[in-house]
């Protein structure tokens, strides 16, 4: 009786030794799963979060580009009003001086 309550104790550690390797080594491969997975989606969202910003950039150089076009034309379009009114400017001048030389 003494010998098979050794040999069922002996049995149940062993059993428990097992059953303690099992769920480790389980745990182990869980760990490393997630890992992987982690890993994985990080390496995704990196790759979607870098496309964005290349959109983002191509857009905003793009939004820029048609920024300094409307720019430069506004810029031409005074510059060609400022330059007809110093002409005129200038030949109403003229004109004056001419009149001021004729009458004296």
């Amino acid at each position: 009786m003494f010998q098979e309550a050794i040999k069922t104790a002996l049995e149940a550690e062993e059993t428990a030794r097992a059953m303690k390797s099992e769920a480790t080594l389980l745990a182990k491969q869980a760990v490393e799963e997630a890992t992987r997975t982690g890993e994985s989606r990080v390496a995704e969202a990196v790759a979607r979060a870098e496309a964005e910003c290349a959109d983002m950039m191509k857009e905003a150089e793009e939004t820029a580009a048609r920024s300094a076009a409307d720019l430069a034309s506004n810029t031409e379009n005074k510059k060609a009003a400022m330059r007809a009114r110093a002409e005129s400017t200038m030949h109403k001048a003229a004109r004056l001086i001419a009149e001021r030389i004729v009458s004296a």
